[in-house]
C-alpha cells in the first residue's frame, strides 16, 4: 500500500529573506488551511529571521547532501516544497563551486526525491530576473535568457532542470522569476532598508545613476502569489515559468520621489555620491502578464504603501531591525550604502 503525502510545506532557505516571509504568511494560515509549515535551514544559518516564530518547526539540513534530501523528504512526504535556497546573489558571495551545488545541484536533488511522491502537489522554485541577464526590459517569459554572473547561470540551469523534470517525470513544479522584493526582513545593506532607515532621520543614503531601474514588489504580493498559485497547482500547465513582478519601471529618482512626498524628506538626493555597480542595467523591468492571465495573480501593494508599511514594521520591530543590521552582509563594513 503506498502512503500518501502529508499536508507539510516544506519551505528551504527558510533563514533567508524571501524564506523568512513565507514561513511567516503560511504558519500564520496554518491552522485554517491544517497543514504544517517546515522552514528547511542550512548547517551554518543564521535563524534571526525566525526567532519571532518559536512554534516554527525547524529542519537543519545540508541541501548538498542527496541522501540527506531523500532522507528528509521519505520521512515527511510533504505535499509542497517552496525551494528559496540560494547563493551568490550578494557581491560577497564569490565561491563558484558553492553557487553551483546550492542552486543547481540542491534543486536537481529535491525534484528527483520527489518524483513519483503520491498526493505530491507543487514545488515551486524560487528563481529570479537576473535570469534574463542584459535581456532585462520586461522581457516574457519565453524571450532569451542572457545571463551575466555565475549565480544567473546557476538560476537559469535550474530552471530548465525544473522543466525537464515536470516535462519528462511528470512533476508538478514551477518557476518564479522574482524581481526586486522588498518588505520586513530584508538584508539591511540593501537599497529600501538603507532608503528607509535614512528617511527616519527626514535623510537620504548616498544615491547612485537615477536612471538605474528595478521593480520592485512587496513580499505580501510575493507570498501570495505562492499561496495562489498552490491553490491552483492542479490546473496549471507543469513546467511554466512566471515572471513575479508589478510590471512597473521604477528608476531610482522616481523610488526617491516617492519616498520623499510619503514621508516629507526634505533633503535633495546626492546623485553619484555612490559608484554604480557592474551588474546594474538601466529599464529592469518585468512583464507579470502570464501570472495574471494563467495563476489569477497580479501585485496589489503601490510602492509608496508598500514603503510606508515597511518602515511602519521596522518601526514596530526595533531589534529585528537591529538584528538585521547586525547579521548584514556588510557588517564588518561601511554603513548607509544604498545598494
Amino acid at each position: 500500500m503506498t502512503m500518501r503525502a502529508t499536508q507539510a510545506i516544506l519551505i528551504t532557505g527558510a533563514s533567508g529573506f524571501v524564506g523568512a516571509n513565507l514561513c511567516e504568511y503560511f504558519a500564520a494560515k496554518a491552522a485554517d488551511k491544517k497543514h504544517e509549515v517546515v522552514a528547511v535551514v542550512g548547517p551554518s544559518h543564521n535563524d534571526w529571521r525566525l526567532r519571532h516564530l518559536p512554534s516554527l518547526r525547524k529542519v537543519t539540513l545540508d541541501l548538498t547532501s542527496e541522501n540527506d534530501i531523500h532522507a528528509l523528504i521519505r520521512e515527511l512526504r510533504p505535499r509542497a516544497i517552496f525551494n528559496c535556497a540560494a547563493y551568490g546573489a550578494y557581491p560577497s558571495q564569490t565561491e563558484v563551486n558553492r553557487i553551483y551545488r546550492v542552486n543547481f545541484d540542491a534543486v536537481r536533488y529535491l525534484l528527483d526525491a520527489v518524483r513519483g511522491l503520491e498526493g505530491f502537489e507543487a514545488f515551486i522554485q524560487a528563481g529570479t530576473s537576473s535570469e534574463y541577464g542584459i535581456n532585462c526590459k520586461a522581457p516574457l517569459e519565453t524571450d532569451p535568457t542572457l545571463p551575466d554572473s555565475d549565480y544567473a547561470v546557476s538560476k537559469v540551469a535550474a530552471s530548465a532542470l525544473l522543466q525537464f523534470h515536470a516535462k519528462k517525470y511528470g512533476v508538478p513544479a514551477w518557476v518564479f522569476r522574482l524581481y526586486s522584493v522588498y518588505g520586513p526582513f530584508e538584508e539591511a545593506s540593501r537599497l529600501i532598508p538603507r532608503l528607509l532607515t535614512k528617511a527616519r532621520e527626514g535623510k537620504l543614503p548616498p544615491l547612485v545613476n537615477p536612471r538605474i531601474s528595478r521593480d520592485f514588489i512587496h513580499t505580501d504580493d510575493v507570498s501570495r502569489a505562492f499561496e495562489t498559485l498552490l491553490a491552483k497547482a492542479g490546473q496549471l500547465p507543469k513546467g511554466a515559468i512566471y515572471n513575479i513582478g508589478r510590471g512597473e519601471c521604477v528608476t531610482l529618482e522616481k523610488l526617491v520621489a516617492v519616498a520623499r512626498e510619503t514621508f516629507g524628506i526634505q533633503e535633495a538626493p546626492a546623485w553619484g555620491s555612490m559608484p554604480e555597480r557592474h551588474w546594474d542595467h538601466p529599464d529592469w523591468y518585468s512583464n507579470p502578464a502570464k501570472a495574471k492571465a494563467e495563476i489569477g495573480w497580479e501585485a496589489r501593494t503601490p510602492l509608496a504603501q508598500g514603503l510606508k508599511s515597511t518602515l511602519d514594521w521596522m518601526n514596530a520591530n526595533p531589534a529585528l531591525v537591529e538584528a538585521a543590521e547586525r547579521n548584514s552582509v556588510l557588517a564588518d563594513g561601511p554603513k548607509g550604502a544604498a545598494r
